[in-house]
């Protein structure tokens, strides 16, 4: 039993391999995982269960937490965190960058829902995500653990080793009311996604980034983010004049141009658009 167990955990792994190398660990700043998510929450773990996915080629572990306290976002009162690998029966999977999430234990987490789901999310930055509250013995007051040490804030300072709750969720409510400034020079790859005519030869242009970018250590502009421009048409070609950019709901300024031909028309084209 014990090597059918084993066969089958390897069986497990190589299933999950072409999903779970996708799941790369970026370290990242304070600033750039309050930027990448559009929740942040204090919460308790209540409850935890690990099952296979409906084609029987992945375990997924889903973690409830009853928040307690909002921080960014407009979450449920009772949330569930998605994460890849666990355990059901004889096979257990493990992640590498999973967050280990124990049960009746206070977190603060950075998160991002998951796709066509209502009340699921993703830890931002998986391990990055999840910061255990604690307290020490010598210590009345809360403190967070930080899951890969040091932190920076995105600035020049560094969070300490174990901070104290209170100065965490002040840290971040400063990291949330900061303005995001795009690098000049920062490149960001683009398609339209659509594009509303205002008239002749004028459109607003949408489009979404394709790849995640991290231009700067403050800074994160997560795949899928909008940007939106005005287009002129000028002969035989549009000249974007690219103005914004719209990370996790906060909107950020943008000077950029592009130039297309006006012979495949403009939704559907791929660009790289270099900020000034």
């Amino acid at each position: 039993m014990k090597a059918r167990a084993i066969f089958l955990a390897v069986i497990s792994v190589l299933w999950l391999a072409p999903q779970a190398g996708s799941t790369t660990l970026v370290r990242m700043s304070l600033r750039q995982l309050v930027q990448a998510s559009s929740v942040i929450v204090q919460g308790e773990v209540v409850a935890q269960t690990a099952r296979m996915n409906a084609s029987h080629t992945r375990i997924m572990t889903y973690t409830t937490v009853q928040v307690e306290k909002v921080l960014k976002g407009q979450p449920p009162a009772t949330i569930v965190i998605e994460q890849p690998g666990g355990t059901v029966g004889n096979i257990h999977v493990h992640v590498p960058g999973a967050a280990f999430l124990r049960s009746q234990t206070q977190y603060v987490f950075f998160l991002e829902p998951v796709a066509g789901s209502s009340g699921t999310f993703h830890t931002v930055g998986m391990m990055q995500g999840a910061f255990r509250v604690y307290r020490e013995t010598s210590r009345a007051e809360l403190h967070v653990n930080l899951p890969l040490g040091a932190l920076t804030t995105g600035t020049e300072s560094t969070i300490s080793q174990s901070p104290s709750l209170g100065r965490f969720q002040m840290t971040i409510s400063t990291a949330v009311a900061a303005p995001i400034v795009i690098p000049t020079g920062t490149l960001l790859p683009v398609v339209i996604v659509s594009t509303q005519f205002q008239g002749a030869g004028q459109a607003v242009v949408v489009a979404r980034t394709t790849s995640d970018l991290f231009p700067s250590k403050a800074v994160v502009i997560p795949a899928g983010s909008q940007v939106v421009g005005n287009a002129q048409r000028e002969a035989t070609k549009w000249t974007i004049y690219w103005n914004s950019v719209t990370v996790r709901g906060s909107q950020a300024h943008l000077s950029a141009v592009s130039e297309i031909s006006d012979s495949g028309g403009l939704t559907g084209q791929a660009m790289m658009i270099q900020v000034r």
